[in-house]
């Protein structure tokens, strides 16, 4: 019964959608949506009227990580057709800007209506194979935020390893990790995925040594090989130059993707400025922006935006929902994606995130 009434929730929404997006009705939407914004107290809370004259204009940054047809549930990516049809939406009914521009626009209180920026995270090599040539095709400057300890080496980032732990285990069941002493249950991939959730949540909470102790440790008890190196999963360096010579752009996720919150401030360096150094090595030319590690406020702290500062970094991006008006602090820009297959909810939603920015 609840996934019958499931699937007509998602049909009704499917057709108020696309009764939305008729033309007159999408110039009456933009109009309200660029003019007003939700009138909240001090609380947050809506008072009336509910609505008031939009203060600031905003820009909207999606992030996106992996898009290829795998339909891997370990680590989904968006499948190809449908990163493109998002793109072509974008290219439609949005203003499109790189990055930098956005930050210049930022600076200088010139946002214009509608702007969007797209990026990804961690530098797959489907970023090349499937997404480039749509943002080539498309004209659209996306910026990718490479974790240079594994750009060409054939190395894996840490949460790889967990997936594909997870993905290849035949156990039944997964003792405590952490402080979880009662364990998971892994029959199902339903139960595996749920196990998996848990022990990231639990391995974002540690430094680096502690880590790979507990990886290791997982590893060991879900009796698989340990994935620390995969062909061809993320970009090489001569990937990266096509791109950059072809207007993609780039910026630094550090070297090796730690919680940059539970590094010291001299771990914290390494990562943030050997990684740039990297990039300007491979790319002869200075880069400017940075994307935080998991990207949630406890993720990053001052001290690490006072070290990206000290680097020649113009901003940090971080993974908390919203969008950026002009007095947002540039080192804790927000991002969102509406993961949406369906293209006309995709565009309803991006609206409704414009929206509610103040909410």
């Amino acid at each position: 019964m609840r996934t019958f009434l499931g699937r007509w929730k998602e049909h009704l929404l499917q057709m108020g959608a696309i009764i939305l997006f008729s033309s007159w009705v999408l110039r009456v939407m933009n109009y309200f949506i660029n003019g007003f914004q939700p009138r909240t107290n001090e609380a947050g809370k809506l008072i009336f009227p509910f609505v008031k004259k939009r203060q600031e204009k905003n820009i909207q940054i999606l992030i996106y990580h992996r898009v290829n047809n795998d339909r891997d549930p370990f680590f989904p990516a968006l499948p190809t057709d449908i990163f493109a049809r998002q793109m072509e939406y974008l290219v439609s009914y949005f203003n499109i800007c790189s990055l930098e521009s956005a930050i210049e626009r930022i600076k200088h209180r010139d946002v214009l209506d509608n702007t969007v920026v797209v990026t990804f995270d961690d530098g797959y090599a489907d970023n090349y194979v499937n997404a480039f040539p749509i943002l080539k095709r498309l004209s659209i400057p996306a910026t990718i935020f490479l974790t240079t300890d594994v750009i060409g080496t054939g190395k894996v980032l840490w949460h790889d390893r967990v997936f594909s732990a997870f993905r290849n285990t035949h156990m039944n069941f997964l003792e405590g990790i952490g402080q979880n002493f009662t364990g998971y249950p892994l029959k199902t991939i339903e139960e595996k995925l749920i196990a998996q959730w848990h022990t990231l949540r639990f391995l974002r909470s540690l430094n680096n040594q502690e880590r790979r102790f507990w990886i290791n440790r997982l590893v060991d008890q879900l009796k698989v090989e340990d994935r620390k190196e995969i062909p061809y999963i993320m970009l090489t360096w001569d990937e990266v130059r096509i791109m950059y010579h072809s207007g993609m752009l780039f910026g630094s996720h550090t070297i090796t993707h730690p919680i940059l919150s539970r590094l010291s401030s001299d771990e914290a360096i390494v990562e943030i400025h050997g990684s740039k150094k990297i990039i300007e090595e491979n790319l002869g030319k200075s880069i400017k922006t940075f994307a935080y590690p998991n990207g949630k406020l406890s993720d990053f702290n001052e001290t690490t935006k006072d070290i990206l500062k000290e680097s020649g970094y113009t901003c940090g991006l971080t993974t908390v929902f919203g969008v950026n008006e002009i007095n947002q602090d540039l080192f804790e820009l927000r991002r969102a994606t509406p993961w949406d297959h369906n293209i006309h909810i995709f565009g309803l939603r991006l609206r409704y995130y414009k929206f509610l920015a103040h909410v």
